[in-house]
């Protein structure tokens, strides 16, 4: 055997020994517990005309990507819907402003700062998480039996909640503008009993 075939043994000696050192390390890792994969939630952002909106104080458009604590602003004339997957739908009417936040079990927080907020989750996909929105003077969370809620938040405070059943955009838009006059200070909630889609 000449010292060129040695070196091509030796080396190959080497790689199947780091080889199976590999598959024995693969081996000792615990295995993936059944029955509980874990989601990877993603924020798709979705804008009125492809209008861009505020995120962090950056630029983003339709199809970009948020993050979890980004502070989400829509500029008048614009509206955006946040796509969450499993998690459900978060919709910004113009001249909104939120900090959203949500974990991979599904659950979502969304901080109303100004403007109006829905919110629809889908139920049967996460049936244990919840979405909650909330300001400085109030709270809501969905249920088994409230798939849909959102609030409005007017410049002098005033505040009202909106239901889920049904509300078309020209009905949000009619209570913002009036909480936007600060002339409203009620707090109201409806509940809906259908499912989200």
């Amino acid at each position: 055997m000449n010292s060129r075939h040695k070196k091509a043994m030796s080396a190959l000696a080497v790689f199947l020994a780091f080889a199976f050192t590999q598959v024995g390390v693969l081996a000792g890792l615990p295995a993936p517990v059944p029955g509980s994969p874990q989601r990877a939630i993603t924020a798709k952002l979705a804008t009125k005309n492809n209008q861009p909106i505020t995120v962090n104080g950056a630029s983003l458009g339709t199809g970009g990507t948020i993050l979890t604590g980004a502070t989400i602003e829509t500029p008048d004339q614009v509206s955006a819907t946040i796509d969450l997957g499993d998690a459900g739908v978060v919709e910004l009417q113009p001249g909104a402003s939120i900090q959203l936040d949500f974990d991979s079990d599904g659950n979502v927080r969304v901080k109303l700062i100004k403007g109006c907020a829905v919110a629809r989750r889908k139920t049967s996909v996460l049936p244990n998480a919840n979405t909650e929105i909330y300001t400085n003077q109030a709270s809501e969370k969905t249920n088994k039996s409230r798939s849909r809620m959102g609030f409005c938040l007017g410049p002098a405070g005033a505040l009202a909640g909106l239901g889920g059943a049904g509300l078309s955009s020209a009905a949000i838009g009619g209570i913002a503008a009036a909480a936007g006059g600060g002339a409203l200070a009620t707090y109201f909630a409806v509940r809906n009993t259908s499912p989200s889609r």
